[in-house]
């Protein structure tokens, strides 16, 4: 056999890729990866625009932490209670009459109260009154809510709601719905004006629902009134129907008729007594509540007056203003560093211009380090 002679071997190269074959990392790919390095040398290279804005945010951090003035709150909590005899004598009537009112709205929950506390018809009874103040060498010992947060307006109206809005922010309502206890507390600048603040807010949210319950208890008294005077008239007339008819019917004990209109004449007589009895009973409830004046909340936290003033967080401020500074100074290096990285690279002589001036900068600095020794 004569050898066949073997071709030979092609380059490498000149055959084409296997598909799937892994391909060596391309170097260029990796100078657009920003490694741990990079940021420091931007950091580092921009470290005067950072240190700028740090110092800045500081101070301005610094600044507010100083000038904000001193703040006292006056705090007070209570618990709201139900209306008692006045509810259950409307309902004992209405359940008489075969209807059902469940609570029939006496039992008021305590976010009710937090609503009533901020409401706009206890903070224009606030606005419009003086409370007393620390003494000064300026001022005198009361102060009115419109001096104090300083409002203006074109009418006493538009000076109102403007005092309103002012309170609405120094007022802060809570309610606990485990326990039903509502809390609220006034925060201002003196210790006195806090303190009488709270306490007329809670005056005034007393003397709201007294005034509202004794006006429920005039209607259900006079509505009792009414239909007890007319129970009491058609008791009488079933009661002289049964009178009549015994008189007329001595011996009807025979008369299975006459029986049974005996029966059905006492219990009209029967169900007409007791509607009367429970009239009567409601009838002066009502009338208990409605001269009633004791309170129907009760005091868990009177209002005092704050000894100490507020925390004003100074340290918290002046932190946030480091750390403000120190995120906008490292956003500002990375922007100057970009900006920069493109104008060299659109223009070759500035970037060995830019080399040039760093490598005199070097000289000049070594320069003086070994005159200085």
């Amino acid at each position: 056999m004569v050898d066949q002679e073997l071709p030979e071997q092609e380059d490498f190269a000149s055959h084409p890729q296997v598909e799937g074959a892994e391909r060596a990392p391309d170097l260029s790919d990796l100078d657009d990866e920003v490694s741990l390095v990079d940021i420091m040398s931007v950091l580092l290279r921009q470290r005067v625009i950072i240190l700028r804005a740090v110092v800045v945010f500081t101070v301005i951090g610094l600044f507010f932490a100083l000038t904000t003035s001193s703040v006292y709150t006056s705090s007070a909590s209570f618990l709201p209670e139900g209306s008692g005899g006045a509810q259950s004598g409307a309902v004992a009537l209405a359940q008489q009459f075969g209807f059902s009112l469940g609570d029939g709205g006496g039992e008021r929950s305590p976010e009710f109260y937090a609503d009533l506390v901020a409401s706009d018809e206890i903070l224009r009874q606030v606005v419009t009154r003086s409370f007393p103040r620390t003494p000064t060498e300026e001022g005198s010992d009361e102060v009115d809510l419109f001096t104090h947060y300083e409002v203006v307006g074109a009418t006493e109206e538009e000076r109102i709601e403007r005092a309103v809005y002012a309170l609405s922010r120094d007022l802060t309502v809570a309610t606990d719905r485990d326990t039903g206890i509502v809390r609220f507390s006034v925060t201002t600048s003196d210790p006195l004006l806090s303190r009488g603040m709270a306490a007329l807010v809670l005056e005034l949210v007393n003397d709201f629902d007294l005034t509202t319950r004794r006006s429920q208890a005039n209607a259900e008294r006079l509505f009792s009134g009414e239909r007890l005077t007319q129970l009491t008239g058609e008791l009488r007339e079933v009661e002289d129907s049964l009178m009549n008819f015994s008189l007329e019917n001595r011996l009807f004990g025979n008369s299975p008729s006459l029986q049974l209109e005996f029966e059905r004449l006492q219990r009209a007589v029967a169900r007409r007594e007791a509607l009367v009895t429970s009239l009567a009973q409601a009838h002066e409830s009502a009338r208990i509540e409605e001269v009633r004046n004791t309170p129907v909340i009760t005091l868990i936290e009177s209002p005092r007056v704050p000894a100490i003033r507020d925390p004003r967080g100074r340290v918290t401020t002046v932190a946030v203003g480091l750390f403000t500074g120190m995120i906008l100074g490292v956003f500002l290096a990375f922007v100057r560093n970009y900006r920069e990285a493109d104008r060299m690279k659109e223009d070759p002589q500035l970037a060995e211009l830019s080399v040039l001036w760093s490598e005199a900068v070097n000289d000049v600095t070594r320069l003086f380090r070994r005159s200085s020794r």
